[in-house]
Order: C-alpha cells, then sequence, then structure tokens
C-alpha cells in the first residue's frame, strides 16, 4: 500500500450530548468526506465528554498515534459546559487569553444577528466574550453562521482545527476557512470507487478480495456486507498515489478484476 502523502489525521469529537445519544455525529463523516480527496487519511477518531481533562488526553494520544492535523468539533460556546479550547491549552501546555482579533468576529456576528432580529441586543456578556478566549498564538477563523469562531493553533509540527459542533456552522469554516490552510499540505491523489456485486454470501468474495489484492498491492479493497439475505454486497475499492493518472489506472484495473472473477468464479451470485 501506498503511504499517505497529504497528512495523517485524527478526529476529536466533543460532547457529553453526543456519548449520551441526544445527538448523532454526522460532523466526522462530513469531514472525511472533504479531506479524502485530498490524500489526507484519518487514522482515528475519538469521542469525549465535555472534560478539561479528557479532551486533553485524547489530543495526547491523537499525537503520539501519529496524527499531524487534528480536528476537534463541538465545545466552543458561550455556556461553562464549552470547554474544548481549555482541553487545548492543557495538551499543549498553552495558556488561554482573549485574542482581539477573535472579539470582532464574536462582536460583528451578534450585531448583525441584532440586526436581523434573531437576538434582542448585541452587547458583549461575559458568556459571548468567552468564545473569544483562545491559546495564545492560536489563529481565529471566521465563522459567518454563528458566534464563536473557529481556531487553528500549530504546535511542534501538528495543526489543531477546532471547530464549532453545529453542523452549518462546521461546514461553513471548513469550506472557507480550513481548506486553504490544509490544501498547501497535499501531495498525490486519493482515489476511491464503490460497486455493488450481487453476492449474498461475503465468504465467497473473500478469496477474490484476498488474490486481487495480491495482483495489484497498492490498493485497496474493502467489502460491506449487508444482513444475510439481504441482495449485494458493497466493495469500496482505493488507492492513493503521486500520479493521478496512475492511480486512476490502479483502481479501474482493480475493478475490472474484481467483475471478471466474480463472473467467472461466481455465476450464481
Amino acid at each position: 500500500m501506498v503511504g499517505n502523502m497529504g497528512g495523517t489525521v485524527g478526529i476529536l469529537v466533543v460532547g457529553n450530548e453526543i456519548l449520551d445519544g441526544v445527538v448523532l455525529n454526522t460532523n466526522s463523516k462530513w469531514i472525511i468526506n472533504r479531506i479524502k480527496p485530498l490524500n489526507f487519511s484519518v487514522k482515528e477518531t475519538i469521542t469525549v465528554r465535555d472534560d478539561v481533562e479528557e479532551i486533553a488526553k485524547a489530543l495526547k494520544r491523537l499525537v503520539e498515534d501519529g496524527c499531524d492535523v487534528l480536528f476537534t468539533t463541538g465545545g466552543l460556546g458561550p455556556t461553562f459546559d464549552d470547554m474544548t479550547l481549555q482541553g487545548v491549552g492543557y495538551a499543549f501546555d498553552v495558556p488561554l487569553a482573549l485574542n482581539q482579533e477573535a472579539l470582532d468576529i464574536v462582536k460583528r456576528q451578534y450585531q448583525e444577528f441584532h440586526n436581523r432580529g434573531v437576538i434582542d441586543t448585541a452587547e458583549i456578556t461575559n458568556s459571548r466574550r468567552k468564545m473569544a478566549v483562545l491559546p495564545n498564538g492560536a489563529q481565529p477563523l471566521d465563522n459567518r453562521e454563528g458566534g464563536a469562531p473557529g481556531v487553528l493553533l500549530k504546535r511542534n509540527g501538528v495543526m489543531i482545527f477546532s471547530l464549532p459542533g453545529v453542523p452549518k456552522e462546521l461546514e461553513w469554516i471548513f469550506d472557507n476557512q480550513v481548506l486553504p490552510i490544509i490544501k498547501q499540505k497535499v501531495e498525490g491523489f486519493f482515489i476511491e470507487r464503490i460497486m455493488e456485486m450481487p453476492i449474498k454470501d461475503e465468504s465467497l468474495l473473500a478469496p477474490i478480495i484476498d488474490e486481487v489484492m495480491e495482483k495489484e498491492d497498492e490498493v485497496y479493497v474493502k467489502s460491506m456486507a449487508k444482513s444475510y439475505g439481504e441482495g449485494g454486497i458493497r466493495l469500496w475499492v482505493s488507492s492513493r498515489g503521486r500520479d493521478k493518472k496512475e492511480v486512476e489506472r490502479r483502481v479501474e484495473k482493480t475493478v475490472f478484476l474484481l467483475k471478471k472473477m466474480v463472473k467467472e468464479r461466481l455465476p450464481e451470485g
């Protein structure tokens, strides 16, 4: 297998509401689907409660596991249990302080919400000011959908992006602020295809997948089985490399081989 040349990513999801089953975490999947085409590889995702020490411990683990790009989601808001940035500061031994650029974003957003009649006052209360307290040296990331800025902290070769948990806000910040930054790290290409095979029993496909991956050792094939009795099994075929045409060729050749061998060896499906 060709190693990742874009970056190794860790995702930390923060929130009691996730672990208590109140809110479904869709942000991780969204981020992953955005970064895969850029040849970033997600090593692991971790979900923790709103606890400074747990957030810091998870971040340290992601770094120790070799992740050089980290995303945190959730915990940037005005309430007492929004602790993500405290956890980031604790993990990387960076004190927090009021950031004027972040405060300007908060002020602008609350004035905008007030002008639109969304809120009763644009006053910058202590709770709203809290969203502009960042780790020293961090860069605020503009947020045109909500009140809390995103945050980028760079430490010892690691980039830590902290994003809000509200999907609409996270997505705006990612597309408009994060992408231009991480694209500078992009090297090579990632290509994937998902194909449907008319097979009911995954065990029949296993030896075919093994044989194909031996022939094309720079391509990864993963079967995604359904419950027994349900028709069809999906195969995920992917590869990475510096030459886009070569990566595409490998993937397409693998898809062809899989279809050919299934047709020859499992004619009945």
